[in-house]
């Protein structure tokens, strides 16, 4: 891969892509993994755009792990199914989303991915904080990806 992840967007974007396509296929790659969570501590963070966020209809999910939440933008297409939907995709305009910082989400993760259900899956984003800094979080994508017209494409791979 060219660049350094850490400081090239680009090569940041190729390696999450990376990891998050051996999430969506049941085989994290462990050391990528690492290498994030070493950088970002993208365990300790959850971007939420839909029932998840302060004051929504799911909000008790994570409201009890406490921490900070803070205002960003991830790139991507958000619309509404039965719940919310929304596919990371950097080619896309930036969309509101609330970062969670808490250091209860990793003993929270298999609640919330049960909660989750199979519709969605955790991958890993890159989030432009209202700041200006950015961050990886984890975000629940579903697995039928929100296309570029907000239609279904068929499952992600």
């Amino acid at each position: 891969m060219a660049g350094d992840p850490w400081r090239d967007p680009a090569a940041l974007t190729a390696l999450l892509q990376l990891v998050d396509a051996a999430r969506r296929a049941g085989a994290p790659d462990q050391a990528s993994e690492a290498a994030v969570e070493h950088a970002f501590a993208a365990s300790r963070r959850l971007a939420v755009y839909g029932t998840l966020v302060p004051g929504g209809s799911n909000h008790h999910q994570v409201a009890s792990l406490g921490g900070d939440w803070q205002p960003g933008t991830v790139r991507g297409r958000r619309v509404m199914r039965t719940f919310p939907a929304f596919t990371w995709d950097e080619r896309d305009a930036p969309v509101a989303v609330m970062l969670l910082v808490a250091d209860g989400l990793p003993a929270a993760w298999a609640r919330l991915d049960a909660f989750e259900g199979r519709d969605y899956v955790r991958v890993l984003v890159p989030v432009r904080l209202d700041t200006g800094a950015l961050a990886v979080a984890n975000l629940y994508e579903p697995v039928v990806p929100v296309a570029p017209t907000g239609h279904p494409t068929g499952h992600s791979a």
